[in-house]
Order: C-alpha cells, then structure tokens, then sequence
C-alpha cells in the first residue's frame, strides 16, 4: 500500500523530469489497462495507442485487454457484441507492434482478479500500471498496490462530484500513487489526496482545407441533412452532467427565431430515447435530429456551422478540441474544462453558467455572423495547433510515468526493488 503523499499540481518543466531520468537503468515496464468501451475507436482511444507506440525508451508497455465474451464489457451499440471478433482497437495494437495480454477482469471476483494480476506482474516484470476506465482501474489499482506496484491513474473524470465519494477519497490515498488529470478543474478536485499532473488532451495536427459551399453540400446530403439549413452540432453521450433537457431548451429558442437551423445530437447513452422522444411531441423532429453513436463523426463536424456544448463541469472536453479543429467556431457554458481550452470571443463563445437566454442570443448572433464564424474557427484552430500537440503530450506523459516508477522503486524496500520484485510473490505461492 502507498504512504500519504505530498500534493503536487502542475506543471514541472519538462527538463527537470528528464533529468530525473539519467538515474533509470532500465526502461519502466508499465501494464496499460484502459477499461475502453469495447466497439468504439475515437480520438481518445486513438491518443493512448498513439502515446504506447510512441514510447521514448524510458517506458515500454504491455496492454491488458478483454475477451470480446467477457460479459462484463461494455458497448456503444449493443449489438455489436454479437458481431465483432474483439476489441475494435486491438487491431491497432497489433499494427503499432504494441504487446498485449488477453485476459478478463472480473467485476466481483476478487480471488481470479489476483491471481490474474500476480500472473501478469510476475510473468511480465511489471512496474508500474497505469489505469483509465470502468470497474478494471479500481481492481488494477487494488492489486498494484498490494503487490508493490506503482499506480499510476489517469483522471478523466470529475469522480468525486459523484457517488461514493468519501469511499473514493479512502481508496486513492491508500492505492494511488500519482494521478494524471485532463485539465486544471479535475487537479482541483484531486487537492490534498496525492501527487497530481495536470496533462491536458491534446490532438494530432490535421491538414486543414475549408470546404466549399458545394462539398459542403455533398457531405450533408450524404448524412440527410438539408443543404440550405444552418446546422449546429453537438457530440455528447446522453448522460444527465451532459445537460441535453438544457439543450433543447435552447434549440426551441433558436428554432423560434430560426426555423432553417437544424441541430444534430451525436452519441449514444440512458436517456437518449427520452430525448427523442420529447422532441416528437414538441413536433420538432425536422430541426432535432439524434443519429445516436457514429463512427465518422468527422463527416458531421466538416458540415456544420457551430458546435456548442451544454455539459455541467465537463472535466476536459475532446469533443472542443475536435470541433476547433475542424474550424467551427465553439459555444459553451463557463464551467469545467472547456473554459480553460476557450479563450472567450477569440478561440471561442463561454457564457456564464446556466445562462440559457445568453446562450441562445450568442449562439444566434454566430448563426447569423459568417465572418465572426471564420474568424473565432480560424483564432481557435491555431491554439489548438499551439497549445494541445499531441507528439508533445506524448513527451510528457512518458517523462511523468518514467519518472513514477523511479519514486516507486525509491519508497519500497531493498527486497521489492526492481533488482528482487519478485521476493513478495514467493511468499504467496
């Protein structure tokens, strides 16, 4: 189990980390366990595949991934689970050459959990794991503590503004050691329980070329869009923080105004069909359209005009950072992680929170403005390329794990040292 920890946010400068390094006499040999939603492939699975096969020679790492059948995998389209061989990200495992052991984590079962996870630390000469996602980070955790592991545990949500939080503050001081954060809202919240890096998302630059009027055209008659509307997307599952019975109140304000916008909800999630459903009765289904998940997003952020966002303190925001980019100019509410990428009335539109009037009259005065539309797209396009570069990203997430499972190695005793890691397990045998 790891020791109190001192609080410590961001950001160190990356050539202090790296000369923390010269100490290192092997690279640290790191379990990846990501909990990713087994039928999807967007841009946050695409960053860690990305991040793997871009390790600098200080960090190698080793996947640990489900069994299509495990029962307790989790999907975006349900029905995916009876057509899909594996993991729709695992072929790009395999492309990168980045190794990876098959293997299920319970959700109940403590006891096949440790011994999966004693298997694997011994047989593979893990260091440290660095967790994500679902009910896998909090058994990976569990058991790399127990066994002398560093845990590394990337945040990407804000975890204790929800449930079970004086249980969640208990487990991290006890079995995390370093935490990784998505943006300064979430570090936050992380105060006085341990070590914390603030690491924003970032993104791979793109060739970006402003489609014209007749390509945009084509690309909404290809996904049943009207080519004469003003479209405003939004890309967001239907969870409650997400705020889409806010957004719809928004959309009939604009709508009242504007009968030739049309908004597009993409993502899936619980309260989707009420969604729909509301909009039925409200007779706005030719305004409202909610395709549910889809696999080219892309093709529905080069055709719209504005992308805005609802959420209620959204820890980060991909979905911003994947708009900007695209060159639509952003609107959202002023909490959260969105308004530390959006700098107001430059790169993009925050409006004070739950502020429905002035989200509406912004909004509107967007439609309305093309030239304030190209300048906010453009302004925002070019921090991005700035400020959340992902060859960067990369750097700075090897350099910090690297560095991890040095201070790991430094507070365990000689016996569980990397040199004799394996004294603890032939205890248990």
């Amino acid at each position: 189990m790891t020791s109190a920890h001192t609080t410590h946010r961001t950001h160190i400068p990356i050539a202090e980390e790296q000369a923390n390094l010269m100490s290192a006499i092997k690279p640290a040999r790191v379990l990846f366990v990501p909990g990713f939603v087994a039928d999807t492939f967007s841009e946050i699975e695409r960053s860690y595949v990305e991040l793997c096969s871009g390790a600098d020679g200080t960090v190698e790492y080793v996947w640990l991934v489900p069994e299509i059948s495990c029962k307790h995998n989790r999907f975006a389209r349900p029905e995916s689970r009876a057509t899909l061989d594996e993991p729709v990200w695992i072929p790009h495992l395999r492309d990168r050459g980045i190794p990876y052991i098959v293997g299920n984590i319970s959700k109940y079962n403590a006891l096949t959990n440790f011994i999966l996870f004693r298997r694997i630390f011994r047989d593979y000469e893990i260091d440290a794991v660095y967790t994500h996602f679902g009910y896998e980070r909090f058994w990976a955790a569990f058991y790399a503590s127990l066994l002398g592991r560093t845990v590394i545990w990337n945040e990407h949500w804000h975890s204790l503004g929800r449930r079970h939080r004086a249980f969640k503050r208990l487990f991290y001081r006890r079995c995390v050691d370093e935490f990784i954060s998505v943006s300064s809202f979430v570090s936050g919240t992380l105060n006085g329980i341990g070590r914390v890096h603030t690491v924003p998302n970032a993104i791979m630059p793109k060739t970006f070329r402003k489609l014209s009027k007749s390509e945009v055209s084509k690309g909404r008659r290809g996904v049943a869009i009207d080519t004469r509307a003003r479209v405003v997307l939004m890309v967001a599952a239907f969870r409650a923080e997400k705020r889409h019975t806010l957004a719809l109140e928004i959309c009939k304000r604009i709508i009242e105004t504007r009968r030739d916008v049309v908004f597009v909800f993409l993502g899936a999630g619980p309260n989707r069909q009420a969604f729909i459903s509301e909009v039925r009765s409200l007779g706005l289904e030719k305004n409202i359209i909610a395709p549910g998940h889809v696999d080219n997003v892309d093709d529905y952020y080069t055709i719209a005009d504005v992308s805005m966002l609802t959420s209620y303190c959204e820890p980060f925001g991909y979905v911003v950072l994947e708009a900007i980019q695209h060159g639509l100019p952003v609107i959202a509410f002023d909490n959260g992680g969105p308004g530390e990428v959006i700098h107001n009335g430059e790169t993009g539109i925050l409006v004070p929170e739950g502020d429905i009037e002035g989200f509406s009259r912004c909004l509107l005065e967007l439609l309305d403005n093309a030239k304030l539309r190209e300048v906010i797209g453009e302004q925002g396009r070019l921090s991005v390329e700035q400020d959340y570069d992902r060859t960067r990203w990369i750097r700075r997430v090897n350099t910090i794990l690297a560095n991890a499972v040095l201070r790991g190695q430094q507070r365990l005793p000689g016996s569980l040292k990397r040199e004799g890691k394996h004294a603890e397990e032939e205890g248990l045998r």
